[in-house]
C-alpha cells in the first residue's frame, strides 16, 4: 500500500472509530496490558490466521463491528497473496511504541519474511476508563521505523 494511502487508510479509520463508539467494548486496563494481546495477534498473522487474529482483539473495539469486518476481510484476502508470494513468516517483533499521554497509545510490529517485511500499527485510544481499540493498520513502508544507529 503507498505511504499516503496508508496514511489516509489509518486517519479515516481513526475518525470513524471515534464517531461510532460503541458503549459495549471490552477495555484494557493500561498500555502493558496491550502488548500479549497485539502479540497474540500477530502470532496468529504469522501462522496465516488473519481473520481469527482481527477476532482476537475484537472484544476491545472503540469502533463500529462492521467496518473492523470488512477490514479483517480484506487483510484475509490479502494477507494471502503475501503468503503466496514472500512465503512463511520468519519472525515477529514488537519494534516501536508511542504514546499521546495518557489519551492515545500505538504499538508498532514487524512481521519478517525472507525477502521483505510489513509494519503493523495498533492504535488505542482511552477517552475514560480503559483502552479500546482504534485502528489495525499494515504497510510495506518501513521508512518510518528507523532510527539513529
Amino acid at each position: 500500500m503507498p505511504p499516503m494511502r496508508y496514511l489516509l487508510t489509518s486517519l479515516c479509520l481513526i475518525a470513524l472509530c471515534l464517531a461510532s463508539h460503541p458503549s459495549h467494548a471490552d477495555t484494557l486496563p493500561a498500555p502493558d496490558s496491550v502488548e500479549p494481546k497485539t502479540r497474540g495477534f500477530m502470532q496468529q498473522v504469522a501462522n496465516g490466521k488473519v481473520t481469527e487474529a482481527y477476532g482476537s482483539l475484537a472484544p476491545y473495539l472503540g469502533v463500529s463491528q462492521e467496518p473492523f469486518d470488512a477490514s479483517a476481510k480484506e487483510a484475509d484476502t490479502y494477507f494471502k497473496k503475501v503468503f503466496d508470494r514472500a512465503g512463511k513468516t520468519l519472525d515477529i517483533a514488537r519494534v516501536k511504541r508511542e504514546a499521546i499521554d495518557d489519551h492515545f497509545y500505538r504499538e508498532t510490529w514487524l512481521q519478517k519474511f525472507a525477502e521483505a517485511a510489513m509494519a503493523w500499527q495498533f492504535t488505542f485510544y482511552q477517552a475514560t476508563d480503559g483502552w479500546k481499540l482504534v485502528g489495525i493498520s499494515y504497510t510495506t513502508d518501513i521508512e518510518s521505523l528507523y532510527s539513529l544507529y
